[in-house]
This record gives structure tokens, sequence and C-alpha cells, in this order.
């Protein structure tokens, strides 16, 4: 299995770039972060994108807050030249899309950040 040190040097700026800055614009919230894809399974092409979980320990999130996030990995996606397909998850929508979701799946087969 792939792990964050299998990573290129700029998918691992990437990441570490969206992580900070996430976590600047959410102070003191539970993150759980997973890269899924092709670039965990690591047969991505060189303009292949970079898929992010993003699963916020909040009941639910604002979506001016949603707003916030997303254009902060717009930016990350900018500054490194790799589209960052972002998905953001909060309990509720956890919890909405069940055990046997994509999640599920984005958990067991991706790299845990």
């Amino acid at each position: 299995m792939r792990t964050i040190d299998t990573l290129s040097v700029r998918e691992q700026a990437t990441l570490a770039d969206l992580q900070q800055r996430v976590r600047e614009a959410l102070p003191g919230r539970s993150m759980r972060w997973t890269l899924f894809g092709s670039r965990a399974r690591g047969d991505a092409e060189p303009d292949s994108d970079m898929d992010v979980l993003l699963e916020l320990d909040v009941e639910r999130l604002d979506l001016a807050t949603k707003r916030r996030i997303r254009r902060v990995a717009g930016e990350v996606s900018l500054n490194h030249g790799l589209v960052i397909s972002f998905l953001l998850v909060d309990r509720a929508q956890a919890r909405e899309r069940g055990d046997y979701s994509i999640l599920t799946n984005i958990r067991e087969e991706g790299i845990p950040l």
C-alpha cells in the first residue's frame, strides 16, 4: 500500500500546503484527511487531479465555511499547478450517506494524511 512518503515531492508539498491553510481557516477543528483516486493508487497521469477527502468533526458545516474552504483548495490548486478535487464532509453528511457509501471505500483504499 502506498503511503504519503511514496508521493512525489510536488504532491506532498501540495497536500501540506492544503492542510496548513485549511487548519488556519478552521482553527481547533478536528479533521480527518484522506488522499484517494489515481494519486493514492500510484497510477496517476501527469495531468490527473488530486482527490482529497476532508471529514470534519462538526455536526453541520455552514455554507459560508464550505465556500471559504473550497476557495482555499482552489488557491492551493493554482499555486501548485495541480487540480484538487475536494470532497468536504461533516458528521451529518457522513451519517446520511451511511456505512456502505463511497466514504467507506475511500477510507479503506485511500492514504490517510
